[in-house]
């Protein structure tokens, strides 16, 4: 979020222009992150693997669902107990049916290079601009 910020103001250079392009593109990456809707329309499906919030969900839901989860006949799980009220729905079956993709390891690495890459075009935004667009 923040590395995505600082590019953003980085290149646009107005406070106004840069507070409206970073108001859409973070509501636009928090509804395709995969927590608010989970259909999306297929021509934006590809959008969703920008969006930090997909690869934080994913780990977050890796690490809530990282035992087996008991059937316990209230319908959530149905495709995965078939409408028993005993047994259990193990770890892999539950990440499947909640959509998880990657591991938590590939999850976090995304993250981390989010929080990078974004700094880096900050930086080349600021070197490229001469000290007097710069402000200063």
């Amino acid at each position: 979020g923040e590395s995505l910020r600082l590019l953003v103001g980085a290149s646009v250079m107005d406070f106004d222009k840069a507070m409206t392009v970073m108001v859409v593109v973070s509501l636009a990456l928090l509804l395709v992150g995969g927590f608010f809707v989970e259909n999306m329309p297929s021509f934006i499906k590809w959008v969703k693997y920008l969006s930090p919030f997909k690869y934080s969900f994913d780990a977050s839901q890796q690490m809530v669902f990282d035992r087996d989860v008991p059937c316990d006949g209230s319908g959530v799980l149905e495709l995965i107990c078939g409408g028993n009220s005993e047994g259990f729905a193990t770890s892999e079956q539950v990440n499947e049916f909640l959509g998880v993709q990657g591991s938590i390891g590939f999850n976090i690495g995304i993250l981390i290079l989010m929080f990078i890459l974004p700094r880096y075009g900050a930086y080349w935004f600021l070197n490229r601009k001469k000290g007097g667009e710069r402000g200063t």
